[in-house]
C-alpha cells in the first residue's frame, strides 16, 4: 500500500482493517477499491474463526461522502470456509467490523448516518437533505432505518395513561399506553377491548394508578387487569367535561340572560317600537350591531349599483364572497 493510500485509510478509515488498493476519481463521485487484511474470521453460525479461503466475490457499497462527492467502495470481500465439522454453516461470508454487515449496501457509517437524519427531520424532509449531501436515498428507505431501530426497554410504569387513536377512523382504532412519567410511548395495543387491555396489565404489576378517559373498555380492563391500581380522568377530559357541562347549563336558561344595565340605567321590560321594528332593538333601545352593519352594507351596494359598477366589481371593492340584490 502506498503513503497516499494509507493517509486515504486513516482519513476515512480509521481502526477498520481494510486496505486501499486503488482510487479512482469521477464526475461527482469517488470509488476505492478495498480489500480486508484480516488473517481471519468468525463463523456467524459457531463463531469459530477460520482463515480458509473458499473463493472471492466484489460488493459494492455506497460510503459517506467526501468534498459533496459520492463514495463507492468496490469491496473484494472473502467467502470462508468453516472447519468446525459440527457447525451446519460449512461457508460465510467476511464480515468487517465497523464497515459491512449482512445483505447491507451501504457502510455502517452511512446506515448511522442516514438513520440520524430520518429521526430528526423524518421521511420526505430527510430524503431531500441527503440529496443535498450527496447521499441520494427515499423517504420509504429512512423510513425503513427508523423501525429497523431497536425498541428501547421502557422499564416499570407505575403511573399509566391510556387512550385510544383511530387507525382508520370509524373501523380500525388500536390504543396507546403512555408512562405519565416521562411522557413518553410505552406501547402500542392492536385494538381498544378490555380483554387485550387487561393482558397488557396482567404482565405489568407494577402499575398502580391509570389515567385514562370514559371509555367503558379501559374501565373494565384496569378492572380486571389491574385492581391494584387506582384509575383517575386525565386533566384534558375533565376540562371538557367541565365545559360540556357549562354549556349545557348556559344553554337551559339562555332565556333568562339579560345584558347588564349601564351604571344610573333602570331596566325597562316593555317592548320599544319603532320602524325598525323592536327585534331590531337590544334592551336599552340601540339598534343591534348586526342590523346596523346590514343596513349599511345594503346602502352602499345599491349606492354603487346607481353609480353602475358591476356585482363583481362591487363585491370585490366592499370584500364580499357574493354579492345579491334583493329590493
Amino acid at each position: 500500500m502506498t503513503d497516499a493510500a494509507a493517509r486515504v485509510v486513516d482519513l476515512l478509515f480509521p481502526g477498520i482493517g481494510v486496505e486501499v488498493e486503488e482510487m479512482v476519481r469521477g464526475d461527482g463521485e469517488v470509488r476505492l477499491a478495498v480489500r480486508s487484511v484480516a488473517v481471519s474470521a468468525a463463523c456467524p453460525g459457531c463463531g469459530r474463526r477460520s482463515s480458509r479461503l473458499h473463493c472471492y466475490y466484489r460488493r459494492l457499497l455506497a460510503d459517506r461522502p467526501v468534498a459533496g462527492r459520492r463514495v463507492w467502495l468496490d469491496l473484494r470481500a472473502r467467502r470462508l470456509v468453516c472447519e468446525n465439522d459440527r457447525c451446519g454453516q460449512r461457508t460465510f461470508a467476511e464480515q468487517i467490523q465497523d464497515l459491512t454487515s449482512r445483505h447491507a449496501r451501504r457502510t455502517t457509517a452511512l446506515t448511522a448516518q442516514l438513520t440520524d437524519i430520518a429521526l430528526f427531520l423524518g421521511g420526505r424532509a430527510g430524503a431531500r437533505i441527503s440529496g443535498r449531501l450527496a447521499m441520494t436515498t427515499c423517504r420509504d428507505t429512512l423510513l425503513r432505518l427508523i423501525r429497523a431501530m431497536p425498541v428501547p426497554s421502557s422499564g416499570l410504569v407505575p403511573r399509566l395513561g391510556v387512550d385510544e387513536f383511530a387507525v382508520r377512523r370509524g373501523r380500525t382504532y388500536a390504543t396507546v399506553l403512555v408512562d405519565m412519567d416521562t411522557h413518553r410511548p410505552v406501547d402500542v395495543l392492536a385494538d381498544r377491548t378490555a380483554n387485550t387491555f387487561a393482558t397488557w396489565l396482567r404482565d405489568h404489576p407494577e402499575v398502580r394508578t391509570i389515567c385514562r378517559d370514559r371509555a367503558g373498555s379501559f374501565r373494565d380492563g384496569a378492572r380486571t387487569g389491574a385492581p391494584q391500581a387506582q384509575q383517575v380522568a386525565d386533566a384534558w377530559h375533565l376540562l371538557h367535561n367541565l365545559a360540556e357541562a357549562v354549556e349545557r347549563v348556559v344553554g337551559r336558561h339562555r332565556a333568562d340572560l339579560r345584558e347588564p344595565l349601564a351604571l344610573g340605567e333602570e331596566q325597562d321590560d316593555t317592548p320599544r317600537s319603532g320602524a325598525a321594528g323592536s327585534n331590531e332593538l337590544d334592551v336599552h333601545g340601540r339598534p343591534r350591531p348586526l342590523v346596523a352593519r346590514t343596513r349599511e352594507r345594503h346602502q352602499q351596494i345599491h349606492e354603487r349599483i346607481e353609480r353602475g359598477d358591476s356585482l363583481r366589481a362591487i363585491a370585490r371593492e366592499l370584500r364580499l364572497r357574493k354579492c345579491w340584490v334583493i329590493g
